[in-house]
Parts: structure tokens; C-alpha cells; sequence
């Protein structure tokens, strides 16, 4: 097998989401958990930032920016809340259709 033979994670998630309804559930339901961990991750790493060191700032335990990063959990708005408080990243949330979205930067960034 070549390597230009392989899936991408992209191809791989978008086939188990058609193919696996307990799958897609899960998947969306953690999207803006995976969108936010995105976010942290660059911030702790673009300043050079230790989990413990991004825990103490925001007033977290280390376990719990793992887990933020890991996208394991929804986040809470109280999390969420300390975040935006200690490090001035924003988040904008959409709630409509049954589901919890993140919205745009640029709806974030005008709140």
C-alpha cells in the first residue's frame, strides 16, 4: 500500500459518520469542545505555556486543561468564562437546532 493510498482523518471521520449513527451523535456533540481545545492549544503554546502554567493563570487544576485540550468534555460556561477572563481569547456560542455551535471569530471578537 502506498502512503497516497491511505484516508485522511477527514475521509476516515466523514465515513463512520455516514456509516455509524452513535458515532455521528458523539462527534457533534463534541464539536465545539474540539474547536475550543484547538483554540487553547495554540494559545498555551504560542506563550509558551506549561498545562500547569495555563491551569494556575486561569484557576484550574492541570487534569482539567488536559481534558479541555484532550476535547473529552463539553466545557462549561464557567469554564469557558475563566478562560476569556485570564487569557482574553473569546468565545461566541450558538445554541439553535438541538445543538450547541461556536460561532465565528469575528462574531467573538465584536462581543
Amino acid at each position: 500500500m502506498k502512503l497516497t493510498d491511505l484516508k485522511t482523518s477527514d475521509q476516515i471521520v466523514a465515513e463512520r459518520r455516514r456509516k455509524d449513527p452513535e458515532f455521528r451523535e458523539a462527534w457533534d456533540r463534541l464539536a465545539i469542545a474540539r474547536e475550543i481545545a484547538v483554540q487553547v492549544v495554540r494559545y498555551r503554546t504560542d506563550n509558551d505555556l506549561s498545562q500547569r502554567d495555563l491551569a494556575e493563570r486561569v484557576g484550574l487544576k492541570q487534569p482539567a486543561v488536559a481534558r479541555l485540550e484532550n476535547a473529552e468534555i463539553q466545557p462549561t460556561l464557567d469554564t469557558l468564562a475563566k478562560l476569556t477572563r485570564a487569557t482574553g481569547l473569546a468565545f461566541a456560542i450558538g445554541v439553535a437546532g438541538g445543538a450547541v455551535h461556536l460561532l465565528p471569530s469575528h462574531v467573538a471578537d465584536a462581543a
